[in-house]
């Protein structure tokens, strides 16, 4: 997902792309690439600037936040990008104000620009930090780490307050 500036015509190059999922090094235990990752759009130049604007769609195989199975997230949304060349870094100790806009700014050298790098930020972006396999899921045992979703904890501790906690709860009893 490589493109040479001077390649890009003056109207735009249209892109419906199908990239691997290894190029994203989106693979960790609790979230990986599950396929392909979908990208469709334009990318425009304008002189030394270039601009993408399109879509993504991606799906996950994340960890729920509660029993910690995997399950398939779907990962579908717009992306939009500009890059600018790199010019004259500012000298160390100056303070730097970022506008909103800058947000969406890439830096590219060489004449080339890669979409692989904001393509795996923004599907990170999009993944929420709770993530749950379903609404009602009910997680685990805190105590035997039994998956409470298909088996009925046998814990005789539950409901049993950690002794450094006691005054907290005696506070709150206060409170009533």
């Amino acid at each position: 997902m490589i493109f040479e500036i001077e390649d890009i015509p003056e109207g735009g190059l249209n892109l419906d792309l199908l990239a691997g999922k290894g190029q994203f090094e989106i693979n960790q235990q609790d979230c990986s690439l599950a396929g392909d990752v979908k990208v469709k759009g334009r990318l425009v130049r304008l002189e030394q600037d270039v601009s993408f604007t399109g879509d993504l769609q991606a799906t996950l195989q994340v960890a729920c936040t509660r029993c910690l199975k995997l399950f398939p997230y779907n990962v579908k949304t717009g992306i939009k990008i500009h890059f600018i060349p790199r010019g004259k870094d500012p000298s160390p100790g100056n303070e730097i104000e970022i506008k909103e806009t800058d947000i969406e700014q890439e830096i590219y050298e060489g004449g080339q620009v890669d979409l692989i790098g904001p393509v795996r930020d923004q599907i990170l972006l999009e993944v929420p930090l709770m993530h749950l396999c379903r609404e009602d899921c009910k997680g685990i045992c805190s105590e035997c780490g039994t998956d409470l979703n298909s088996n009925q904890c046998e814990c005789q501790n539950e409901g049993q307050i950690d002794p450094r906690l006691a005054v907290l709860k005696n506070i709150k009893d206060k409170l009533k």
